[in-house]
């Protein structure tokens, strides 16, 4: 869940109303962290990183755009659980994640998966077999009309140690064993499907460990995602992105 901005639309939309460089709207704080390295990557410099405090503040603030439209803006968001019910319509010109979430498209790209050992490589397969069935019932529940908890440390879910749901969780979630067609869809393409943070959480167990040489107190999801950043080599995923966003702001045409 992005970290949520006091800000109301209303102050967002007023902020953009007085800009004088283009702005690049994302979700949230922790958002801004990659997006601002990405924008260097490419040349983006002379750009305003606005976050706007979740998905559901962006998409009304787009909806507010024409309030706006002396300025080059663009608006990168979070598939979510779009992935699996659809884009809804009116949302054209957001620019959208190749994944549930611009962690997922970050994710996708570096392949910190090759840090692990054979052993860790094993066990971390088995341990995404159970999120991946957990996550499909999540995703069944959301296309059923229910809200599932999808704000979950992957610790939550299955305890260090272990490769299997807890028991316990289950409980307290009220899980149901989903349809198995939904965990392969789910499984076979995790790198994008399943919740990109979560992910992430799982790597950090695995790093955590002396083996790997990572200071366990310097280690966390963050640290993971600029280590990611800086890895060597195509990020299509990211790239692709950032390509939209100079696309847009070179395309803008101002209006009186």
């Amino acid at each position: 869940m992005p970290t949520p901005n006091p800000m109301t639309v209303n102050h967002l939309v007023g902020v953009l109303c007085r800009a004088r460089k283009p702005n690049i709207v994302v979700e949230g704080d922790d958002d801004v962290i990659i997006y601002r390295e990405l924008a260097k990557r490419i040349g983006i410099l002379d750009v305003v990183l606005l976050p706007s405090g979740g998905r559901n503040k962006l998409l009304q603030i787009y909806e507010r755009r024409g309030e706006f439209s002396q300025v080059p803006v663009a608006f990168i968001a979070d598939q979510d659980m779009w992935l699996f019910s659809g884009i809804e319509p009116g949302y054209e010109d957001v620019i959208w994640t190749s994944g549930y979430s611009i962690e997922n498209d970050l994710y996708s790209d570096a392949g910190l998966e090759r840090l692990l050992d054979e052993n860790e490589t094993a066990e971390h397969q088995q341990i995404l077999d159970s999120i991946s069935t957990w996550f499909a019932f999540a995703v069944e529940e959301y296309l059923a009309g229910n809200s599932p908890n999808l704000d979950l440390h992957c610790d939550e879910m299955i305890l260090p140690g272990q490769t299997e749901l807890d028991t316990g969780f289950c409980t307290r979630q009220g899980f149901r064993t989903p349809n198995p067609n939904r965990v392969q869809q789910i499984r076979s393409a995790y790198k994008l499907l399943l919740r990109g943070k979560q992910l992430f959480q799982l790597l950090v167990r695995f790093l955590s460990k002396p083996a790997h040489g990572f200071e366990k107190a310097s280690l966390n999801d963050y640290a993971l995602y600029n280590f990611a950043l800086k890895i060597p080599g195509s990020h299509p995923l990211l790239d692709r992105l950032m390509e939209e966003v100079k696309r847009k702001i070179a395309a803008h045409k101002p209006t009186s």
